[in-house]
């Protein structure tokens, strides 16, 4: 008797916490607490429980087909609406590239929260591209700027993290970026090397810019391995490069996005490897096409910390990525792994201060220069 009782509290335990995870839309969490609170009714044999809480559990599988399986942060997602498309020459080639319906595209900021909604995705974090110095006719087109991006996240500033995007060629790059941060409130700056003709470790442009990077405590997104943006050569986003980068600037928060796609994966994890504030972002690709060595570092101790979910949307659709995400490798990662790569790492990207191995050293007595930088 004693001992159906304790089993009939936890089964109740279970059910209130599987409750609690469904309303704050941890639903795998909730599914498996069901499935839990079901076999003890099994056991126990109460045959009207078990029908009621294994509807409840098929509710969850059937409704969340195509959601994340908590609430998830979108590190890279552009807004680049049907407008914006159509009129950008590099953009529309690179739709076309991604066999990108236009009816998939957002029309307008309302399109992409309600597709955030449709993914369990609670933030998205946006950011134009800056091409305005460029001397390519198909990167003349006007797009958005960085003013345009600020007043999203500002109808929206629950859901939507701004980063700025400034063309390295600019004359006023650095003020730029220090405004981006200081007066328009981005958490961090957007390149894409290929787009500007420019590699990454390039000392006359990128460094400055890092530089102010590092001053105002921000980390750095930049674009590697192949791409779908037509006009530019990928030799600018070799992800070798960026290991001069992480080297000359070792306090640089800097994410790889597209985790060097295109047969470069090997090489961005080396650089990811060695740097401790060096990390891989996934967009760009369905998870089916995402390198199985990525997939199994991802449980790793020397991984997990270090890669972070994004699309890449409206190229890659949110509930089409997770879609497909719960159809081929739902268990493939650990519940520790999920928790870190969709919401965990991106957060803590923009709260936690960089690694510095400059105060390592301090801390064991060990002599560091005054000011030193690198």
């Amino acid at each position: 008797m004693i001992v159906k009782m304790e089993m009939e509290s936890k089964a109740e335990s279970l059910i209130l916490e599987a409750q609690k995870a469904l309303t704050a839309k941890y639903y795998a969490e909730a599914y498996r607490l069901f499935q839990e609170a079901l076999g003890i009714y099994k056991q126990l044999n109460q045959p009207k429980k078990v029908d009621q809480y294994h509807q409840e559990a098929e509710k969850i599988k059937k409704e969340t087909v195509s959601y994340a399986p908590l609430p998830a942060i979108d590190y890279h997602a552009h807004p680049f609406f049907v407008s914006e498309i159509k009129k950008n020459p590099s953009l529309f080639m690179a739709a076309r590239h991604f066999r990108l319906k236009m009816e998939s595209v957002p029309q307008n900021i309302d399109d992409l929260i309600k597709h955030m909604d449709e993914a369990n995705i609670e933030k998205a974090v946006i950011m134009t591209l800056d091409t305005s110095a460029s001397d390519h006719w198909a990167f003349k087109a006007k797009a958005l700027t960085n003013d345009d991006i600020a007043l999203m996240v500002q109808q929206y500033p629950d859901r939507l993290i701004g980063y700025g995007s400034v063309d390295p060629r600019r004359p006023d790059a650095v003020e730029e970026t220090e405004r981006c941060v200081k007066e328009l409130k981005f958490k961090g700056m957007k390149f894409h090397p290929a787009a500007v003709g420019i590699f990454p470790n390039d000392e006359k442009y990128f460094y400055p810019i890092y530089e102010k990077c590092v001053e105002l405590g921000v980390p750095v997104q930049s674009h590697s391995g192949t791409t779908g943006l037509y006009f530019t050569k990928i030799k600018h986003t070799m992800p070798i490069y960026y290991d001069d980068v992480a080297v000359d600037f070792p306090t640089l928060k800097l994410v790889l996005l597209h985790f060097g796609i295109g047969g470069w994966h090997e090489q961005a994890m080396s650089v990811v490897f060695r740097h401790s504030n060096v990390y891989l972002d996934l967009s760009g690709a369905s998870p089916r096409i995402i390198p199985r060595d990525i997939i199994q570092a991802a449980n790793t101790p020397f991984y997990q910390n270090k890669i972070i979910f994004g699309t890449d949307y409206p190229f890659v659709g949110m509930a089409q990525w997770f879609n497909t995400f719960n159809k081929v490798m739902p268990e493939v990662w650990t519940e520790e792994t999920k928790k870190k790569v969709f919401r965990e790492n991106a957060l803590s990207l923009h709260v936690n201060p960089p690694f510095s191995p400059f105060e390592v050293l301090k801390s064991e007595g060990m002599e560091v220069p005054p000011g030193v930088k690198r």
